[in-house]
Formats: structure tokens, C-alpha cells, sequence
């Protein structure tokens, strides 16, 4: 049974959940702009930092998988807690880290604890809300979210402006240590007489069957190659932008600010016209968009084109990632109507799966930053291009 929260109190829990959502984007971004200093202090290149990609993206994948299950076992409010407390005391030794090993380790120990509120504030939406008030709550939850890539870069360039590398991941310790005090002062959502008895072995079964499906191993697919543009670019936009093309620090904010526009634009157009052309309709038209704007990117960064040149069709495909990862979710979300929220963890790995193996290869690969993004963001777009077009085929046989 549901519970409608009064109006201050519904605002509280907006925010608070909302803070919840944005630790993946907030570790990802706020960070971008030191990592010339950061490879300087630790005696590394800036791809090399790549691999603090990896271990992030790995590290919010595979924690979506034990926080689901452990939040229906044992409620909501409690696992979150101590995702966050993880996450602050992660986020310090971060700020500590001497090697390029030793922060490898602490940015998966950060993303462990990220992770929980990625999947608990959704459960917990689910648990007090229902119907319009729902929807409501995780749309304005979703605007919220959007302006974290966009925001989080500038604020690390102004930080940095006053302060050295590691006050980047003080602040994220600072903003954990925010969002757990709002957390600490939400109500259990979850009765006891609601969670589930099995726990999380009859969970991990569930992931199993999930697994064996083949509409969700499209649909993952799907979101591996949208994982591939997005985090080919990101991953890279440091080396690319304030490496290749000497872009200032805060200049560097400024830039992704504007790439960021375009979540909210693809976001917009997936709400306006999913119900006239469908899932497939739209990852159909998603994924061609990305496709040319992948092509333009690539010839851009082979030809060494003017910043504005390769900028334009990046902002394309970045933009398209809303409603194409949105829509795989979706996809592969719907064969399991009785397991959507293993089946939305597991569809969050392979995500995370992608961002993680791209960026290990773009770090492993010697040669040119920019052409090499470029590589990355086509193979991505065209793995998402052919399997939605795989998909439409089989609907149509």
C-alpha cells in the first residue's frame, strides 16, 4: 500500500532522492577538469587516467546488483546509509592517493557506494508513491539529474581555481556527507511486513533467467554501444580538449556545460513523440542521428578539424544518449514485468559494463587521443545502429 506525502515533505524527498541519483554523474564530471593536475602529482599520462574510469564504471555496475536485492530484504533506509558512509570515507582516500594504482582502487570503492543511491532512491519512490504522483516525482527527479553533467564540470574548474586536486574529491566527501544527513532524515519506506523473505540468492537466480533472455541481451547490447559514445567521449574529453586543444580549465566546464545541452534536448523529444513512434520507432531514429553524428566526429578528429568542428556533431551524439539508453532500459525491461527491478539493475551493469570496457581500451591503445575517441564513438553508434535494426527485423517476420 502507498502513502501520499504532504507537499514540504514531498519537496524534501524530491531533493534528497534527486541528490541520491546524481553521485554517478558528480564523480564522473566534477573530476574531468583536474586531471592535468592529477597526472602530473601522480606521474602519469591523462590517458592513463582512463583506467579511474574503469574501476568507477565497474564499481556502480556490479553495486546495483547486491543493493537491489539487499534493499528488498532489508529495507531501504539502512543499505543506503551505509552506501553513503562507503562512499565519503572512499571519497577522502581518494583525495589521498598517492599512485595511479591507489586511486584506481578508492574510485571503485567510491562507486560501490555511489551505487546505492542510484537504485535505493528509485525503490523508494516506488514505495510511497504510485500512479500520476510517481510519475511526477521521477520526471522531476530526471530534470534534476539532467543539470548534474552539465553543472559538475564548471564546479570542479572553480574549485580547482582555488584549491589543489584533491579538494575534488573533498567536496564529493562534503556532498555525500549532505545527502546522508538527508537521508538519515527520511522515514523508512519499506515496512517489514512488505520485504521480500527469499533475499539474495533467489535474487541472483533471477539475474540468471534475466540473462537468458534474448529481448534483454539485444536491448543490452543496445546500451553497451550507447555506453561506447557516451564514455568514448568523456573518458577522453580531458585528454582531447584541455591536452589536444589547449582549452583552459574553466573554458573546459563552459564546453561540456554546453555538450550537456543536449541530454535535455533529447530528453524533451523522447517524452514528445515516444507515443507516436514507439520504443523501437525512436531507437531507430536515436541511433541513425547518433550514427551521422559519429561519422562527422571521426572525420573531424582524422582531418584535426577546428574545436568547433568536432564539437557540433559530439554534441549530437552526447545528446542522443537520454533517449536511446532510456529506451534500451525500457526494451529491456519488458519481458520481465514481475522482476523490473532486477531486470533494471541488471540492464544498469551492462551500462556500466560498456563505459568501463571502453575507456580500459582507449587507455590501453597507443596513438593519437582524438582520433581515438573518434574510432570509439563509431563502433558504438554502429553496435547500437545494427542491433535496433536486428530487432525491427525480427518484430516485422
Amino acid at each position: 500500500m502507498t502513502t501520499k506525502v504532504k507537499s514540504p515533505d514531498q519537496f524534501r524527498l524530491l531533493i534528497t532522492l534527486a541528490a541520491m541519483t546524481m553521485f554517478t554523474a558528480m564523480c564522473t564530471d566534477i573530476y574531468l577538469p583536474g586531471f592535468p593536475l592529477v597526472a602530473q602529482s601522480l606521474h602519469v599520462q591523462m590517458v592513463d587516467l582512463q583506467l579511474t574510469f574503469t574501476s568507477f564504471t565497474f564499481g556502480v555496475g556490479f553495486g546495483q546488483l547486491f543493493y537491489g536485492p539487499i534493499s528488498d530484504r532489508f529495507g531501504r533506509k539502512n543499505p543506503a546509509i551505509f552506501g553513503l558512509i562507503l562512499f565519503i570515507v572512499a571519497s577522502v582516500l581518494c583525495a589521498t592517493a598517492t599512485s595511479l594504482s591507489a586511486l584506481i582502487f578508492y574510485r571503485f570503492l567510491q562507486a560501490l557506494g555511489g551505487a546505492a543511491g542510484m537504485v535505493i532512491s528509485r525503490a523508494i519512490v516506488r514505495d510511497r508513491l504510485s500512479g500520476v504522483e510517481m510519475a511526477k516525482m521521477m520526471s522531476a527527479m530526471g530534470m534534476i539529474f539532467v543539470f548534474s553533467p552539465a553543472a559538475a564540470p564548471s564546479i570542479g574548474a572553480l574549485i580547482l581555481h582555488w584549491a589543489r586536486w584533491p579538494w575534488l574529491f573533498l567536496a564529493l566527501a562534503i556532498f555525500g556527507a549532505i545527502v546522508l544527513i538527508g537521508v538519515v532524515g527520511l522515514e523508512e519506506s519499506l515496512p517489514p511486513e512488505n520485504r521480500n523473505s527469499h533475499g539474495v540468492q533467489q535474487s541472483f537466480k533471477n539475474y540468471w533467467e534475466i540473462s537468458k533472455s534474448h529481448e534483454f541481451r539485444s536491448a543490452a547490447l543496445i546500451s553497451i554501444g550507447g555506453s561506447f559514445v557516451t564514455f568514448g567521449y568523456v573518458s577522453s574529453s580531458a585528454a582531447v580538449l584541455m591536452g589536444s586543444y589547449g582549452v583552459s580549465r574553466s573554458k573546459y566546464g563552459v564546453l561540456f556545460a554546453v555538450i550537456a545541452i543536449g541530454l535535455i534536448a533529447s530528453n524533451r523529444l523522447n517524452i514528445s513523440y515516444i507515443h507516436r513512434f514507439g520504443v523501437i520507432g525512436m531507437l531507430k531514429k536515436f541511433t541513425l542521428v547518433q550514427t551521422l553524428g559519429a561519422f562527422l566526429v571521426l572525420a573531424a578528429s582524422i582531418k584535426h578539424a577546428p574545436l568547433w568542428a568536432l564539437l557540433i556533431p559530439i554534441v549530437i551524439c552526447f545528446g542522443c544518449a537520454p533517449g536511446l539508453g532510456g529506451n534500451a532500459m525500457t526494451l529491456g525491461m519488458h519481458p520481465f514485468p514481475e522482476k523490473a527491478g532486477s531486470a533494471a539493475a541488471m540492464m544498469g551493469l551492462m551500462q556500466m559494463f560498456g563505459a568501463g570496457l571502453i575507456s580500459a581500451i582507449l587507455a590501453a591503445i597507443h596513438g593519437d587521443v582524438v582520433v581515438k575517441m573518434g574510432f570509439a564513438v563509431v563502433v558504438g553508434a554502429m553496435i547500437s545502429f545494427i542491433q535496433v535494426r536486428r530487432i525491427k527485423a525480427s518484430l516485422d517476420e
